[in-house]
């Protein structure tokens, strides 16, 4: 996946690529203040531009009115320009002698570095109709990436579950709960027949 403004997002990764909650992200599409890149209908998927919009809205929610609607307005020309990125500029606004600076490119290298983490676990955790049922695992094993991530939901130690999955790195643990984050377990539990 490629760093560029046009990548695809879920709405669960955008909320914590733009570090906002997803009851946000949903609003924000429920009141038309962003729209879905999907090509399927009620599909809620976002470009970086739309995460990155996220992004800069929290962070300007305590800025005056006023202020807030004309940085937001020069951010959004910051955006628009940029390719990728590493390209988005700092914006200076100026009123009556009063400069205010909002630092975009800081942002833009949180927003950067939590898309890498994405863009890694998207590497590493696989779904293979063979493997497992099609479960998710980590790419090479047959380890599931759920039970990684109930273990550290249950409080196990990193230590014993490296004694246990000799597989699993520090890197795995932490993507597995990312992972169980994003894209939480939906439906009835598999049944396991009629006898059971």
């Amino acid at each position: 996946m490629a760093l560029g403004m046009e990548t695809a997002l879920t709405a669960r990764e955008a909320s914590f690529v733009a570090d906002v909650g997803y009851e946000k992200v949903t609003k924000a599409f429920e009141n038309r203040q962003i729209t879905t890149v999907a090509k399927r209908p009620r599909q809620r998927t976002l470009d970086l531009r739309g995460t990155f919009k996220l992004a800069v809205a929290e962070r300007l929610k305590l800025y005056p009115d006023p202020v807030k609607k004309r940085i937001q307005g020069k951010i959004a020309e910051a955006i628009k320009e940029a390719h990728a990125l590493a390209e988005v500029q700092d914006v200076n606004y100026t009123e009556q002698w009063v400069v205010t600076t909002f630092k975009t490119s800081e942002l833009a290298k949180l927003v950067a570095e939590r898309l890498k983490k994405i863009e890694r676990m998207r590497d590493l955790i696989v779904m293979n109709d063979d493997v497992q049922a099609g479960a998710p695992t980590f790419k090479g094993t047959r380890i599931l990436v759920r039970h990684i991530a109930g273990l550290v939901q249950n409080k196990v130690d990193r230590q014993e579950i490296a004694e246990d999955f000799p597989e699993v790195t520090d890197e795995m643990i932490e993507l597995s709960v990312l992972f169980d984050r994003l894209y939480p377990q939906r439906g009835r539990p598999a049944s396991k027949g009629r006898n059971a």
